[in-house]
């Protein structure tokens, strides 16, 4: 498909309205965006076979939110009510989709490791009282109460 400028529109009578001109700018360079964006994703479908599982489910659901934002798009365009259709619920879905994997992205690779050493040292140094240094810590195991003799 043709790219077409905005100066390869005919406003008419609209020539001197400037927002209504404004709106048709932006949404041309809108679509312009999501057609590049789609002609990489087209690209990168050649590799899909060599993706990893995470790769995949990224790549699918920034494909299936694409298109759906587009079929939404389109309703809104011809005048229907996008709200009362069920592109709604199904972006909602990919939307969430999309929470979880980022969640278990960042759950397997964004997550703090803690250093256990230095948790030792913090909480021995914030529970050590110079006063009472010469009485057994209270992380001392109790003495054994209970002793068993061998016959």
């Amino acid at each position: 498909m043709e790219v077409v400028e905005h100066e390869d529109f005919d406003y008419g009578e609209l020539k001197n309205d400037t927002a209504f001109i404004r709106k048709n700018e932006n949404l041309s360079e809108c679509i312009e965006r999501i057609r590049q964006n789609l002609a990489v994703a087209r690209e990168d479908y050649k590799n899909y076979e060599s993706f990893t599982l995470e790769e995949k489910v990224k790549y699918d659901l920034h494909l299936s939110y694409s298109i759906n934002s587009l079929y939404w798009m389109y309703h809104k365009i011809i005048g229907l009510d996008p709200n009362k259709h069920g592109i709604k619920d199904e972006l909602a879905r990919i939307k969430a989709a999309m929470l979880r994997e980022k969640e278990i992205y960042d759950h397997k690779y964004n997550r703090p490791q803690l250093d256990q050493g230095a948790a030792k040292r913090f909480v021995r140094a914030g529970l050590y009282d110079h006063k009472n240094r010469d009485k057994p810590e209270a992380n001392d195991p109790p003495p054994n109460k209970k002793i068993r003799f061998e016959n």
